[in-house]
């Protein structure tokens, strides 16, 4: 299934130039006014940045950018955003130390981490781009724990700085009361 999705300039110069407003006839689109999306990595065509010219559009537990926890790979992540340097990271979670291997893309405000194996599986994305959003209009940069908590609910763990959702498998970290990074986790 493919879903289209039009520029909002197409949209407001057909609107600017046209006495009658857009619609959805069957007539062919033009190429330059058209992308062609697959269904399930359809994005909200609302502000913020963007990757690859698509809004950021976090999806809880799942991924961003094309990337899905637990499915895509390092080669995924380096064939959507190019190539990186690959650094080795210490974590701690649940009481064990893990290493792991970072994919650190500064500039777009995306890291993803792979553990140091041969599966090469992305299982965590760390979001920290101003105007990345959630489905839930949470945005980064923007959005408090207040509106972390109207949006999502009561967290499994809290803190000053983080928001745990660990059944939902995203963490919510602030700096100075906004939201700085959503981290996303393999759901548990």
């Amino acid at each position: 299934m493919l879903c289209l999705l039009f520029s909002a300039g197409t949209v407001m110069a057909q609107m600017a130039t046209s006495s009658t407003p857009p619609t959805n006839s069957a007539a062919t689109p033009q190429k330059s006014g058209v992308r062609i999306v697959p269904h399930d990595t359809l994005v909200k065509p609302n502000g913020g940045d963007t990757i690859m010219g698509i809004p950021y559009f976090i999806r809880i537990g799942e991924g961003t950018g094309g990337v899905k926890i637990g499915v895509s790979t390092i080669d995924d992540v380096t064939r959507l955003f190019g190539d990186t340097k690959i650094t080795l990271e210490k974590s701690k979670r649940g009481g064990q130390e893990y290493t792991e291997r970072a994919l650190n893309y500064k500039k777009k405000g995306l890291k993803f981490f792979a553990l140091n194996d041969a599966s090469n599986i992305i299982y965590s994305i760390e979001v920290s781009m101003k105007g990345a959003r959630t489905e839930k209009d949470i945005l980064i940069g923007t959005s408090t724990q207040d509106d972390v908590l109207h949006a999502y609910g009561e967290p499994s763990y809290r803190s000053p700085e983080s928001l745990d959702y660990d059944g939902q498998g995203v963490v919510f970290q602030f700096s100075n009361g906004l939201l700085s990074k959503v981290l996303l986790i393999k759901k548990t």
